[in-house]
């Protein structure tokens, strides 16, 4: 059994509540309570609804971020002033924008539900807030793209022909990773998106446990479970490399790789192809924008994407490129 696999079971076998906090009560009374306390409640009535990997990141928010300023402070005691100074601490640590932006997300919804227990004042609430501007992400050009498509298609490997893969129909990594043969249908010549994977903090960091574990999930939300056609020029490929359906596409085997392996890779191919550095979601921010460029509706790019609505395929994968400013500009002059 690989390592992953071993991973994968440690989490999956795991009830649970063990994670928990041991399951303490999930109430607070006023006296001396701390933020720690409602924070502590605050996850224990979200466990229940979401999934494992969304859990272990308002753990590791909250342990790393707001715990350490505001753990032993009082809810009595708690004031705008330190807020404001939690914020500003956060920018002094040089933070990506999303990072502070989750950070005072989570904090906020905890806060929430110290004013739904009556414990806060809801004058509070208006201090979580920050002007965080998103970064726009790096968008493979069009010559970018065809020169790796070119390099990749020489190359004709089970790694390359997945990168192609992503590349035409913007899947995630994650759902790269957990695609398996048996997903792939060569009668209707399309991928069925059911499983993703991802590296999180291990909810059980107990001693002699890995402090990261393998999560195998559905993906992350319904429309995110979806078909997906394959190119039409990677069909003949995929059947010459086709394995048990029951084992992995990128491995071959019944153990699958991780995302970060994946990312390695691809930055090794982005040296070879001489282009400049970028994430492996580049590909997927860049097949929405071209297929904007070429006019098809959002609404039909938005389901192959998985998007759980139109708006968040225009809001973060859409960009707009010189070309269509200056079409805008010469249409009305």
């Amino acid at each position: 059994m690989s390592r992953y696999t071993k991973e994968k079971q440690i989490l999956e076998d795991m009830p649970y509540n063990q994670v928990q906090h041991n399951q303490q009560s999930n109430t607070v009374t006023p006296t001396d309570q701390t933020v720690s306390d409602l924070a502590r409640v605050w996850l224990q009535k979200r466990c229940f609804n979401i999934k494992r990997s969304t859990y272990s990141g308002y753990v590791y928010c909250i342990e790393t971020h707001i715990l350490p300023c505001f753990g032993s402070v009082r809810l009595t005691d708690l004031t705008g002033a330190a807020i404001l100074v939690f914020i500003e601490n956060m920018h002094q640590k040089q933070l990506s924008d999303t990072t502070v932006r989750s950070a005072l997300t989570i904090f906020k919804s905890i806060l929430i539900l110290g004013v739904q227990l009556n414990l806060l004042k809801r004058e509070l609430l208006v201090y979580c807030s920050v002007a965080c501007r998103k970064p726009e992400s790096k968008v493979l050009t069009v010559q970018e793209s065809i020169h790796m498509k070119e390099y990749l298609l020489e190359k004709n490997t089970v790694f390359s022909i997945a990168i192609l893969l992503c590349r035409g129909t913007g899947i995630r990594v994650g759902e790269l990773c957990g695609l398996k043969w048996g997903d792939i249908d060569f009668v209707s010549n399309t991928i069925s998106i059911k499983r993703t994977i991802s590296r999180i903090p291990n909810p059980d960091p107990a001693e002699g446990q890995p402090r990261t574990v393998l999560y195998i999930r559905t993906p992350k939300s319904r429309t995110s479970m979806r078909e997906v056609p394959i190119p039409h020029y990677l069909v003949n490929s995929l059947k010459a490399i086709r394995k048990e359906a029951d084992n992995y596409f990128l491995t071959g085997l019944d153990a699958c790789t991780e995302p970060r392996n994946v990312q390695k890779k691809f930055k090794t191919i982005l040296k070879h192809c001489e282009m400049p550095d970028c994430n492996f979601h580049a590909m997927r921010h860049g097949f929405a924008t071209a297929c904007l460029e070429k006019g098809i509706d959002c609404k039909t790019v938005s389901t192959i994407l998985g998007h759980a609505s139109v708006r968040t395929t225009m809001d973060i994968y859409v960009h707009t490129s010189l070309k269509q400013k200056q079409e805008c500009i010469d249409a009305i002059n």
